[in-house]
């Protein structure tokens, strides 16, 4: 019973070693390759390819069909020494700020704004933000932010699935969370639409963890 009772500790030790746990990734579905092929569309210097801008929108919810985007509400602030802001959005209404570009690079895949105030910056992480309880089975972190160049924390790997695309972090203390949204969580008027800053990480794929890509008009 002593040895029993000494390597509780040492198990909740070594999960602190490692960082915060995760969840495995998701089966693909057949056409994942294309799928990924079909993202090659440009030549990119430094990476090995760019897409042409594309929209994501959540598959449930009330936010069903609502667009990826930034608010004008974006809060800034620095990841490091890089200019970065925090506001990754749901829209109602797709603008020049809901376009995104799936930049592919040997460490994963990048997603870059395409148009708007803050065209060529990316998707990235911080590791500083806090976890909360999304639920009685899930922990959610608000860590998604608007990066001015690239990071240690802004590549994903895309997983197509039989409910839409899902995009794992591939580095950091959230390596293996997945995005999500609140899908509870208040919106507000901006612009003539409707926009909920709401966009999180989820430590497992969830409902809301599903995307539908489309190209962006």
């Amino acid at each position: 019973m002593k040895r029993i009772a000494l390597l509780i500790p040492s198990v909740a030790l070594l999960c602190g070693l490692l960082g915060t746990v995760s969840a495995d990734s998701p089966p693909t579905v057949k056409g994942h390759d294309a799928f990924l092929q079909g993202l090659r569309e440009n030549k990119e210097k430094g990476a090995m390819s760019a897409s042409n801008a594309r929209t994501l929108s959540p598959v449930v919810s009330r936010f069903k069909g609502w667009f990826i985007d930034v608010t004008e509400k974006a809060k800034p602030g620095k990841l490091g020494n890089i200019e970065a802001v925090e506001g990754i959005s749901l829209a109602s209404k797709a603008r020049d700020t809901s376009g995104w570009q799936f930049v592919e690079t040997e460490k994963g895949y990048l997603v870059r704004a395409a148009g708007g105030k803050y065209k060529g910056w990316v998707i990235a992480r911080d590791d500083s933000a806090k976890t909360r309880p999304e639920g009685p089975n899930l922990t959610v972190t608000p860590a998604l932010r608007l990066s001015k160049a690239p990071t240690d924390n802004c590549h994903w790997k895309l997983i197509l699935t039989k409910q839409g695309l899902v995009l794992e972090a591939l580095s950091g203390k959230y390596r293996g969370w997945f995005w999500d949204f609140g899908g509870g969580d208040p919106s507000h008027r901006e612009s003539g639409r409707e926009v909920a800053i709401n966009v999180l990480l989820a430590e497992k794929v969830v409902a809301g963890s599903y995307f539908a890509v489309n190209p962006a008009k």
